[in-house]
């Protein structure tokens, strides 16, 4: 009599990972053959059968949110795969805490075997002590690697390279040496009429009106029309309409004197990637790098007029909430303004397509310096205290995804989904096969190939959204950890800055003025940076 076995049948996923700052990239990421031949023939060995290689090339360990560990994620959620195999811990992600959630929580969790083959990593085995030291030197790696990008890129400012990703309107990159600067002579030409206006004592706010009167192009308008698709969004707006803001920067950028100016913001932390503006004093200039489109004399002559216009006592504070306050209903940003009375200055903020074009925005939306920064210093100042005790923290937080349907639930989603995907599949083989035999003609088989792709495209979409919808669960509780320590290093705030704002909110959002007692009232809703929201 034959004794049964009890043998599980594995179907291994087969994970490579290169990031782009790795010591060992090479070329075409020779590395990720490499990686693919030593795990192919560790699976050949052990008998392992492959159902797929996931590679990401180019990204990096701190980032989860990678195309093909994505699309591992759905196949093991699919219950297409139940091994998982990279070289050695690292391949997965240099995030301590984050690799520690798959390999301690997830992948047991979905009853899935993984293996690190350097690392001699077995999850069926007992003896995997060593791995969260493994999770903690990986980490560290990734931090001492941020560092070392971070002197790079200090020492190319150094030497007055332009390293930013776009160049400053009026000027484009070099033609085969992007960390120089060439005058763009076009946007150059309306550069040198914004500093002229200046020089005959108009305003910034003026000027904008002239060019915007004029019908001269935007700066984003213009990069848009010469190619960079990232200034898209500036053709939903009025391409004609100039701000004070864009006009008040150019005036006030000294790389139009020649001069290179680097190091405006850095990476506050290595792992969150969040860019903090730095003072003017911290940053690097170096003169006379590149051709000047203003002359030197002209530009001090500027500073000094521009100064004095805001040297005026109800200009004699710093706007802390500049760039982060719109509309609720129109979605503008809103403007500062200015009254006097008995002989004091009031600062508030207003929604001007009300009062320019009421067919933008109806309603009057504005509120009181004053009022806004003691709403968001108390609202800081809850969420903080909060941070401090775990039941009144996440008592306090909501996730934004709330209402989403439970992971199974979207599972049951995706079902029918996928199997209708499976008999569309079908139907082209079908099709196909018809069309080769002479069965149907050409205009028929292009007609119905038409109505097959339309629906799998919409299949597609939906497919998307579901996972969309699966991969925000996963990260939910990270997320909110996350923001957790985030806040703690605002602990103790008695007054808001500009470094606390740009760290915890991305928007804020001033709803309709109403009276109330004889008093007006304001919704402030508050975006905050990462994915939750507060009761």
């Amino acid at each position: 009599m034959t004794q049964k076995t009890n043998k599980k049948f594995y179907k291994a996923a087969l994970y490579c990972r290169l990031s782009k700052d790795d010591d060992d990239r090479n070329g075409d990421s020779s590395s990720i053959q490499t990686q693919k031949s030593l795990l192919e023939r560790y699976c050949r060995e052990n008998g392992y059968l492959i159902h797929d290689f996931y590679v990401d090339d180019g990204y990096s360990g701190l980032n989860f949110e990678r195309p093909d560990f994505q699309r591992l994620l759905t196949d093991i959620d699919n219950g297409n795969v139940n091994m998982v195999i990279t070289k050695d811990l690292s391949r997965l992600g240099r995030d301590y805490i984050q690799t520690g959630y798959y390999t301690e929580i997830y992948f047991a969790k979905k009853r899935v075997r993984y293996i690190a083959v350097n690392d001699a990593f077995d999850s069926n085995r007992d003896d995997n002590d060593i791995a969260p030291f493994r999770h903690i030197l990986n980490d560290m790696y990734a931090k001492d690697l941020s560092r070392k990008v971070k002197s790079a890129k200090r020492q190319r400012a150094l030497n007055g390279l332009f390293i930013s990703s776009q160049a400053p309107f009026g000027y484009m990159p070099c033609p085969g040496n992007r960390n120089r600067l060439i005058v763009d002579e076009p946007a150059a030409e309306i550069v040198r009429r914004i500093f002229e206006f200046s020089l005959s004592g108009y305003s910034a706010k003026k000027i904008a009106e002239f060019l915007t009167t004029e019908g001269v192009i935007t700066p984003g308008v213009y990069k848009y029309q010469q190619g960079d698709t990232r200034f898209a969004r500036y053709l939903k707006n009025d391409k004609n309409r100039w701000c004070y803001e864009t006009v008040q920067t150019i005036l006030k950028d000294r790389v139009y004197v020649g001069d290179m100016v680097n190091h405006k913001a850095e990476v506050a932390n290595y792992k969150t990637k969040q860019r903090v503006m730095l003072p003017q004093s911290e940053r690097i200039v170096v003169k006379n790098t590149h051709q000047g489109i203003i002359d030197r004399q002209d530009w001090l002559t500027v500073q000094k007029l521009v100064h004095a216009r805001h040297k005026a006592p109800h200009h004699n504070f710093e706007n802390i909430f500049r760039g982060m306050v719109f509309c609720a209903d129109c979605g503008s940003r809103l403007c500062m303004g200015t009254k006097q009375r008995n002989g004091k200055y009031y600062h508030y903020y207003r929604c001007n397509n009300h009062y320019l074009n009421r067919d933008k925005c109806q309603k009057p939306h504005q509120i009181s310096y004053t009022v806004l920064y003691q709403n968001i210093l108390e609202r800081i100042q809850q969420l903080t205290k909060a941070a401090e005790n775990d039941e009144v923290f996440y008592a306090l937080v909501q996730v934004k995804n709330a209402d989403n349907l439970p992971p199974d639930s979207v599972q049951k989603e995706k079902y029918p989904l996928e199997k209708r995907m499976a008999e569309l599949s079908c139907k082209v083989r079908n099709l196909f096969d018809c069309h080769a035999d002479g069965i149907i003609d050409a205009r028929n088989y292009e007609m119905l190939m038409k109505d097959i792709q339309a629906e799998q495209e919409s299949l597609e979409q939906k497919l998307s959204a579901l996972q969309t919808r699966i991969s925000e669960q996963h990260n939910t509780e990270l997320s909110i950890e996350q923001f957790r320590e985030t806040v703690k290093e605002c602990l103790n705030v008695t007054e808001l800055t500009p470094f606390v704002l740009n760290k915890l909110i991305s928007k804020i959002e001033i709803g309709y003025l109403e009276t109330v007692d004889g008093k007006k009232q304001q919704e402030v809703s508050v975006d905050w940076k990462l994915e939750i929201t507060l009761r």
